[in-house]
């Protein structure tokens, strides 16, 4: 059967559902769905593939979480960074002293032989990010350098010189974390994450069930054409207040009596377009309660792999969770496609950027690094390290130059991306030469970005399955402009 033949079919069950779901009256608006359905394939990607958006947010100092270790490079490090932080001698100082980059958070870039380390922690936070330096040497995390928000390239001249080719409020954080989530520098509605699990959500059984789950609240990066992300806390799906959802959950004294009242209204005789949608919308969400709660309370929703006690790795112990329910046949949910959303913050640090204690930077990548670590271990547990792609974005890394106590915004930085389908155990992209007012950076260590994020997320993209390029360059308008739509981070 042809891809094409397939699609059509495909398009057709999903169809199908829809006015299964929401009767005659649903039928125009989903009209609109043709264009992206009739095209919609999988490809020659078969199996479970889902991706978990890591959000560092307010703006994560990428050169303290990857740090040269080589003498000369550290040093020049060293210098851009005012020196060493020292609290009684240089409390000014931005840079790591590289006695402190043991051995248990070296890595080497495979494709080149440079050596870095990841932040080592402090004293109240000794592991650092060793658990993620680990994952690295066993070619599972690989980290994209030098990646930010771009039209096309551009040189420090052309930056100066034309206005118009640099991203629209480039230091300004609400505007670079929706750039990172629409991938494209103008104005728009759609995400990028949102936009792929619509051209690969036709083979999920559950079509009422949103492939975009987040554990963070709203966002753009999972809004697609005709997805919206389904929102749940880290402790699971939330039931309505004083009315039970099934009969399991009383709803106080006059839960029942409530519930009556409320069927009765939504099942109102003559109601209008806009109520019966309601009310249509209503029913579904609380019968994807009644599963979700239901599977999450029996082992198909339980992982028995210990997870720090935070919220950060409380997000991603529901994410595993729910692919692990999402994978079984048993449960009526069945996904072949997922993308997920977690946010981890406090990465603003204007202040105390060097603190030891639990406002600064240290802390917060070590809390990264067991999380993922423990997230990681989980994926194996139930078979899907091979299946789920976890990448880092973050608005802009910062200043190399100190500000006294923290660093201030600045631009292209460094991500990674975790999986056992990362070609790991190597740096992608350009790791640039850290040093202030340099040929890519400007007078505070502002790098101009050599990668693109249309780059890496289109290489994100071909792996869920979206391959071809009226594909690619529909959701990601600028790739074109760029050398490559495939930066190489994942095996086919």
């Amino acid at each position: 059967m042809s891809n094409e033949s397939k699609s059509r079919r495909q398009f057709l069950k999903y169809l199908g559902g829809v006015l299964c779901a929401g009767g005659a009256s649903a039928l125009i608006p989903q009209l609109r769905l043709m264009g992206s359905a009739m095209a919609a394939t999988n490809g020659n990607v078969p199996g479970y593939r889902a991706l978990v958006c890591v959000y560092l947010s307010g703006g994560n100092d990428s050169f303290n979480t990857l740090i040269p270790y080589d003498t000369t490079r550290h040093a020049a490090y060293t210098t851009a960074r005012g020196g060493t932080y020292n609290a009684g001698n240089n409390a000014a100082g931005l840079g790591i002293a590289r006695t402190d980059l043991t051995s248990a958070v070296q890595i080497t870039d495979s494709a080149t032989g440079a050596l870095y380390a990841l932040n080592p922690g402090n004293a109240n936070y000794p592991a650092g990010m060793s658990d993620l330096a680990t994952l690295y040497r066993q070619n599972r995390v690989a980290f994209i350098a030098n990646v930010g928000t771009l039209t096309r390239p551009i040189t420090k001249a052309e930056y100066t010189s034309t206005p118009s080719l640099r991203p629209p409020q480039l230091y300004s954080h609400s505007d670079q974390e929706n750039l990172w989530h629409l991938a494209r520098t103008t104005s728009h509605h759609l995400g990028w994450g949102g936009q792929v699990a619509d051209r690969t959500r036709l083979n999920n059984l559950n079509q009422a069930l949103s492939p975009c789950i987040s554990l963070a609240g709203s966002n753009r990066f999972q809004v697609g054409d005709d997805t919206f992300p389904y929102q749940m806390a880290s402790s699971g799906v939330t039931a309505l207040r004083n009315i039970y959802n099934n009969s399991s959950s009383t709803g106080g004294t006059y839960g029942p009596q409530r519930a009556g009242a409320l069927d009765l209204l939504l099942a109102d005789a003559n109601p209008s377009p806009f109520t019966a949608e309601y009310g249509r919308t209503f029913k579904r969400a609380r019968e994807l309660y009644d599963l979700l709660s239901t599977a999450l309370a029996s082992p198909s929703g339980t992982i028995s792999t210990a997870f720090p006690a935070n919220s950060f790795a409380d997000q991603l112990k529901m994410v595993a969770r729910m692919i692990k329910l999402s994978r079984d046949t048993a449960v009526n949910v069945q996904h072949t496609r997922q993308v997920y959303f977690v946010r981890i913050g406090g990465f603003d640090l204007h202040d105390r950027l060097m603190a030891t204690d639990t406002s600064g930077h240290a802390f917060l990548l070590n809390r990264l690094s067991t999380g993922l670590a423990a997230f990681y271990t989980a994926l194996g547990e139930i078979g899907a390290q091979n299946d789920v792609t976890t990448f880092t974005a973050s608005e802009f890394a910062r200043t190399l130059s100190s500000n006294g106590n923290g660093s201030d915004h600045a631009w292209g930085g460094v991500q990674l991306v975790m999986g056992g389908a990362v070609n790991g155990g190597r740096l992608y992209g350009s790791y640039p030469d850290l040093v202030n007012n340099g040929a890519i950076s400007f007078s505070r260590g502002q790098m101009i970005p050599s990668t693109s994020v249309d780059q890496m997320a289109a290489t994100l993209a071909r792996w869920m399955g979206v391959t071809t390029t009226n594909d690619l360059n529909a959701i990601f308008p600028n790739l074109p402009n760029f050398a490559s739509s495939n930066l190489g981070f994942m095996a086919a």
